[in-house]
């Protein structure tokens, strides 16, 4: 469970308390309230995450939960990202160019087994805190390696690209991908992540 828990950390990223309203709304663009379905990651599936991603009013705030089963009932720890939107370009095929800056990223155990594994002060665990970690309670990891990403450093301005296409929304790079820090560097691809909009 130690890998999983390590591994999920970063694909744990997410919206805090945007709720899940099941319905759809009819807006356009990227601007909106979007939440992926309960899915399985880690070994042969067995864990759950579900990541919520509210984009609008020059702000990205996005939350990833890691569920210890797959049908995501126990919740075990969640990392929240929260940024600026500096600039929008909407192209072709349902395609928005994006960019955000780094404004904070927070990691917050949510089940006793994850706060003795991060405190155990075993290499690649723990985001490199050595200790500290406390259950329900957030700490900063921008510029943390939480193995195994490197998160950027808060200011870091990082480049996006969205594929919308009627109430679905996918993503290049958020929340799987850190290192999109140059334009060079925006996806020109749509990540496996699909995000549906739901009602804020």
């Amino acid at each position: 469970m130690k890998r999983v828990i390590l591994g999920a950390l970063a694909v744990s990223l997410a919206v805090p308390a945007i709720p899940y309203g099941g319905m759809r709304v009819a807006r356009n663009g990227i601007e909106g309230s979007w939440q992926t379905t309960c899915l399985p990651i880690g070994k042969n599936g067995r864990h759950g995450s579900i990541t919520r991603l509210e984009i609008g009013h020059g702000r990205i705030i996005a939350s990833s939960q890691v569920y210890a089963h797959s049908n995501c009932d126990t919740p075990t720890v969640r990392t929240d990202y929260r940024g600026a939107v500096t600039k929008v370009t909407p192209g072709a095929g349902g395609a928005t160019d994006f960019d955000h800056k780094v404004e904070a990223i927070t990691t917050t155990p949510d089940d006793p087994e994850v706060v003795t594994i991060y405190n155990a002060r075993n290499p690649g665990s723990g985001c490199g805190f050595g200790g500290g970690w406390q259950l329900g309670v957030a700490r900063p990891v921008e510029g943390r390696t939480c193995a195994p990403w490197t998160f950027p450093a808060i200011g870091t301005n990082l480049y996006e690209r969205g594929w919308v296409s009627g109430d679905e929304l996918r993503i290049g790079s958020f929340p799987m991908v850190w290192d999109n820090t140059t334009p060079d560097k925006r996806p020109k691809t749509s990540g496996l992540l699909i995000f549906r909009r739901v009602a804020k």
